[in-house]
């Protein structure tokens, strides 16, 4: 089951960079795309399903289980890695102060968690265990993303830009607004792996 390649699929749209060497060019692009959202269950089910000795139960509770002991050590300070799949920890948000005193608790606006994927789960051994094909058979081609995750002020994340443009290259996916914007910072945990393929969520 490891070696198997699944397919993915991508939509062609057409987008008007912001900034980099294609600044105001409209150009097109390709996106992800998703084919529906398996929900806990039916993720439980799939594994106990596809060559697990375990039964749905035993999935169902040792996953519960460990969601649950992930969001408490993460939520204590502590950075998680589970195998392969990647590092996990927290981040947060902060107002700007005007000095070093200043900066307290009632300062952070927000938290948010942090993923760096590693090893087999990295951008690029990802690439190769994929296939990938269009759904645009049917002409379904989008128009101009300027408004939708588009524009090219996206957040470059350990060298990846996500959700906007940056030099003709565009990964359209998530928005998020845990990167430093508008004077906030974000103080995700290090990690001295050097792992610097990360999603904040």
């Amino acid at each position: 089951m490891g070696n198997s390649k699944g397919t993915l699929k991508y939509r062609k749209v057409q987008r008007t960079p912001q900034n980099g060497e294609n600044a105001g060019k409209k150009l097109w692009y390709a996106t992800a795309v998703s084919d529906r959202e398996m929900d806990f269950e039916s993720f439980v089910t799939h594994i106990s399903e596809h060559g697990s000795p375990y039964s749905r139960g035993c999935v169902h509770g040792v996953l519960m289980d460990a969601l649950d002991h992930l969001q408490e050590l993460i939520l204590d300070g502590k950075s998680v890695r589970l195998s392969d799949l990647g590092l996990f920890s927290i981040g947060m948000t902060s107002r700007g102060e005007e000095s070093r005193d200043k900066v307290s608790a009632a300062s952070v606006e927000g938290v948010h968690l942090i993923v760096r994927n590693t090893k087999n789960w990295s951008n690029s051994e990802l690439r190769k265990k994929c296939k990938i094909e269009s759904i645009d058979a049917k002409g379904t081609d989008a128009g101009d993303g300027s408004g939708d995750n588009g524009g090219g002020s996206g957040n470059t994340t350990g060298g990846n830009t996500t959700g906007g443009t940056d030099d003709g290259k565009t990964d359209p996916g998530n928005t998020d607004s845990g990167n430093t914007d508008s004077g906030k910072t974000d103080g995700g945990g290090s990690d001295s792996n050097g792992d610097n393929e990360h999603i904040v969520l």
